[in-house]
């Protein structure tokens, strides 16, 4: 492992490096080819029946923006292309961070909330100092809070597999070969709904994330995610 001076610490290995910023360039061209895509058909339905003229759940004409206008912004044949490139480009990578990972046992001990932390007491103080934009000084950086933690778990394995088993029912290809997903959703048209749904969640995630990230400081995060190093005050301790 390097070494650092005193008040520095090695935070991110360099496997955990590679691959958040993998995740990052792959995420935004999902983002982005994902918006061309919905532009392209810009309303959201529930059940096996969609398109234009159908009741939806969504329209984006309620915003101000017809159908016609949305259309001439997106562009569904580029998106879709680079939409799956990416998918797979992303899937790839997490397995690789997993499996990387996995075998690791201080990666269990920095992910998974240890039973004090899941008490209701430090629960509501871990939330009341996220409100209040508190941060931890010495003590706070070498790991990640119990709302991080539980944020990371529910994003690495509740909302990425969910947005690629709904990406998958989405696909004509995939559900001729397995078509039990689509009644699995109840219908294409709600597996696109709650693609979408979900893509939404994952965006909320990375504001808070960026939030977090600038109030904690946005040189010293970037360095140790890029070069592993962060530095610490060592006189420093407890919140501010």
């Amino acid at each position: 492992m390097t070494k650092f001076p005193k008040n520095w610490i090695y935070r991110h290995t360099l496997n955990t490096r590679i691959c958040h910023w993998v995740m990052v360039v792959s995420f935004m061209y999902l983002l982005y080819s994902g918006i061309m895509i919905f532009l392209h058909f810009p309303e959201l339905y529930w059940g096996k029946v969609g398109f234009q003229g159908y009741p939806a759940i969504f329209k984006l004409e309620d915003w101000g923006i017809s159908w016609e206008e949305a259309e001439r912004l997106g562009d569904r044949r580029w998106g879709r292309n680079y939409h799956y490139m990416f998918a797979w480009i992303f899937v790839v990578n997490g397995f690789i961070y997993l499996v990387w990972n996995c075998w690791q046992k201080k990666f269990y001990l920095k992910m998974l909330p240890s039973r004090e932390e899941l008490t209701v007491s430090n629960l509501k103080n871990e939330f009341v100092r996220h409100l209040r934009f508190r941060r931890l000084k010495t003590n706070g950086v070498v790991g990640y809070n119990v709302l991080q933690k539980l944020s990371y778990l529910f994003v690495l394995f509740v909302l990425f597999p969910f947005m690629l088993v709904s990406g998958f029912a989405q696909m004509p290809a995939f559900t001729a070969i397995s078509p039990e997903l689509i009644d699995f959703f109840g219908g294409r048209q709600t597996a696109r709904t709650l693609h979408v749904i979900c893509s939404a969640l994952l965006v909320l995630f990375v504001l808070v994330h960026l939030i977090e990230m600038i109030l904690a400081g946005a040189f010293n995060q970037i360095r140790s995610m890029v070069l592993g190093k962060y530095e610490i005050n060592p006189e420093e301790s407890g919140e501010t």
